[in-house]
């Protein structure tokens, strides 16, 4: 059976675009026009009904394609004959598993699936679709297969950045520019005379928010490492901060250098969560990153 042939088959139009990533959005638009310039190329001219979500191939669980399944739910107990379509067979899914199990509902039902790129449609119990049954769950499993490959290098990835000391999460902001201590000492001393986070923050010109996320990141380094483990910490931030000024040189903003960025990089382990078991970062470490920073900036 043709595409064509499928569509005037169907009664209902069922479309799913999907997109793995934030940064891939922008190409929700732009499937759902390539489906509908491929639907009207086969005569369809009904509007269909949209789903369309960003979640990842191999979520099983995404609240749009639920949705669309409910729907087809629906449209089979009033008798209609609903027709999924798609940009490409890897938006539906990139879980061969999953692919399986939705199929032996959707194929029992009568409901196929039609992609625009591949030009094809998926059979039924009924009418199976030889050319179709066979290119999907290879197209399926190749995505799922290309997914699994990410993952194990990105652990791979992680694995040999802790062993150099380099961590994903945020690192505190140095505020090198600002005159006295680093604010987190003073979150700890200010809180210590007893003083209110609200207070606190209006001293330290910062938010509540920012005293509230500190203040509880300070006292779980304390609890957890004790005096020595929190007062490491702060030397640390005060020695990389030291190390800014001396270089007149940032992290963030206009004015950030490579340099710079690469020895906040190697030591943002430590930075991030000095409890995590990375070393001490010394002077010594600073000037090593810093001037050979083009063995150690990251490579895009």
């Amino acid at each position: 059976m043709t595409p064509r042939e499928a569509l005037k088959e169907a009664n209902v139009i069922r479309k799913y675009m999907r997109v793995s990533t934030e940064g891939q959005e922008g190409t929700l638009p732009d499937q759902t026009k390539t489906v509908n310039e491929g639907l009207k190329k086969l005569g369809f001219k009904g509007k269909g009904t949209d789903y369309a979500e960003q979640a990842s191939g191999t979520n099983r669980r995404r609240p749009e394609l639920l949705r669309m399944l409910e729907d087809i739910k629906m449209d089979l107990s009033k008798g209609k004959k609903p027709i999924i379509v798609v940009r490409d067979f890897q938006r539906f899914t990139r879980d061969a598993r999953h692919y399986g199990y939705l199929m032996t509902e959707l194929a029992e039902n009568g409901v196929r699936i039609m992609s625009i790129n591949e030009s094809q449609v998926t059979g039924t119990d009924a009418l199976p679709e030889p050319q179709g049954d066979l290119l999907v769950p290879i197209l399926v499993a190749a995505g799922g297969s290309e997914v699994n490959i990410r993952k194990r290098q990105t652990k791979q990835g992680e694995q040999r950045s802790r062993e150099k000391g380099i961590a994903a999460g945020s690192v505190p902001n140095m505020f090198r520019k600002e005159a006295g201590p680093h604010p987190l000492r003073e979150i700890r001393r200010l809180l210590g005379l007893g003083l209110s986070g609200a207070e606190t923050a209006r001293r330290l010109g910062k938010s509540t928010s920012y005293i509230r996320k500190n203040r509880a990141k300070i006292e779980k380094y304390l609890l957890e490492g004790g005096e020595d483990a929190l007062e490491n910490w702060y030397d640390t931030i005060d020695l990389f901060r030291a190390f800014q000024n001396e270089k007149n040189e940032d992290v963030a903003g206009s004015k950030a250098t490579v340099r710079m960025k690469t020895v906040q990089r190697m030591i943002s382990g430590y930075l991030a969560d000095p409890l995590a078991g990375f070393p001490k970062p010394t002077s010594a470490d600073l000037n090593e990153y810093y001037d050979n920073f083009g063995l150690y900036k990251k490579r895009v």
